[in-house]
């Protein structure tokens, strides 16, 4: 006797095949570790039970391969403010991807870091994010690395993009990032 014949109640999100990812995922994700126009990086942050120490995550996808790295991050005035993780995952990222592009020779014409905070849209601006200073003053760290990788490569299209649900959905590289950003904190 199967879940589907039971007549109690059962929970819709442990069902097996509720879980399985579609075709068209599956196609998603081979197209992006095939892709050689495109590196993706995904990137998400964890904290530690409200303690400041935050977990960074990165996943990058393209050119036939999949890098993963994190990093743990400890800052005691930023307890539960997430976004400042998030915003520290971009920066990591960008660090990383200049490093990337000064070891070696790469001529990848574009690159896209997907985060799955809202406020990403607003980094291309030049005015205050939230009311919190200190989120601001990494914000504008952020965009003064995007600016100069930028001028540094200036061939190649650099965005930072928000991850709509659509594209976390069954998103192997997605989850590589968050679960290396959980893994550092141990958790």
């Amino acid at each position: 006797m199967g879940w589907k014949d039971h007549k109690g109640i059962y929970k819709q999100y442990l069902m097996r095949s509720l879980r399985e990812p579609s075709a068209e995922a599956k196609q998603r994700a081979e197209d992006m570790i095939l892709d050689e126009d495109v590196l993706r990086v995904f990137v998400d942050a964890s904290e530690l039970k409200s303690q400041g120490i935050f977990g960074l995550g990165l996943c990058f996808v393209g050119q036939g391969s999949v890098i993963v790295k994190s990093k743990k991050l400890y800052n005691q005035s930023m307890k539960k403010q997430i976004i400042f993780a998030e915003l520290s995952a971009i920066e990591f990222a960008l660090e990383q991807i200049s490093i990337l592009y000064k070891e070696k020779d790469n001529t990848l014409p574009e690159i896209i870091i997907y985060s799955d905070i809202t406020l990403v849209e607003q980094l291309s601006g030049t005015s205050a994010i939230t009311k919190n200073q200190e989120i601001n003053l990494k914000a504008n760290r952020v965009r003064n690395l995007w600016e100069a990788f930028l001028e540094f490569q200036p061939g190649i299209k650099l965005q930072i993009k928000n991850m709509k649900q659509e594209m976390k959905k069954f998103n192997p590289y997605y989850k590589a990032a968050h679960n290396a950003a959980r893994s550092v904190i141990g958790n």
